[in-house]
């Protein structure tokens, strides 16, 4: 994942894996370094990861990516989609339907 000006120190890797039983796109994210919500500038409260499918305008939220104590966090979820955007934003709430244009990593997951 591409780490944004915001959290320059930030890392994150995606591992995908294909579903053998129905097809779906399983997804292992893991970040690193990523710096307190609270810290940022405007602060925020959250991270949360989504997941905006190829051709759609819509977002749709995958969860909220909590970190321990040493700014590492882990979040894996399972999608119906092939072909996405996948990003994680900083929010005032978890409880937020819609993303922010506060992205702090980033990457493009396509499996054919």
């Amino acid at each position: 994942m591409t780490a944004s000006k915001n959290v320059p120190a930030a890392s994150g890797l995606v591992k995908i894996q294909k579903d053998k039983d129905n097809g779906n796109t399983k997804l292992d994210i893991k970040v690193e370094h990523l710096a307190n919500p609270s810290t940022l500038s405007p602060p925020a409260n959250a991270y949360i990861v989504w997941i905006r499918p190829n051709g759609s305008v819509d977002a749709i939220k995958q969860g909220a990516i909590r970190m321990d104590k040493n700014l590492n966090a882990e979040l894996k979820v399972v999608t119906v989609a092939k072909d996405f955007d996948l990003f994680v934003t900083a929010e005032q709430s978890e409880s937020t339907e819609q993303p922010s244009d506060f992205t702090v990593l980033e990457t493009h997951v396509s499996l054919q």
